[in-house]
């Protein structure tokens, strides 16, 4: 496996993927919620044209928080060089399809949540609306 490096880069410097086909307008606030909250966790991935692979929304909320400078992942093959274009589109179709391959286990759900509420932590900040 390549090295897994992140580093601070400008935002401007970082580019959406224009053909993106997930509109994920609804969960930047979430998003910029969770930044604040425990801070940036997940670097955006970028290709060696600073396009972004995985991150759409991470970019997105950085914008709405007038943030300068963001953590990034440059993916690369394995030998250092580009991957492939193909392998670009099907990485950024897999990186957000595959959440929905997912369950929730709503025993153990239910168990984070009520140790969760009873520490007074704001629920909101798990992503889920309250109705939820």
């Amino acid at each position: 496996m390549s090295d897994f490096t992140v580093n601070m880069m400008p935002i401007e410097d970082v580019h959406e993927y224009e053909d993106n086909p997930r509109d994920n307008s609804r969960a930047v606030q979430k998003v910029v919620d969770s930044i604040t909250s425990v801070g940036w966790r997940v670097p955006i991935v970028v290709d060696e044209g600073n396009v972004v692979l995985a991150g759409h929304t991470r970019l997105k909320a950085a914008r709405v928080m007038n943030l300068t400078r963001i953590p990034v992942h440059r993916a690369l093959a394995e030998d250092g060089e580009p991957l492939s274009e193909e392998k670009k589109k099907a990485f950024r179709i897999m990186d957000n399809k595959s959440a929905e391959s997912s369950d929730w286990d709503d025993a153990l759900l239910v168990k984070e949540f009520m140790s969760l509420s009873d520490s007074d932590f704001d629920l909101s900040l798990t992503g889920f609306d309250l109705d939820e």
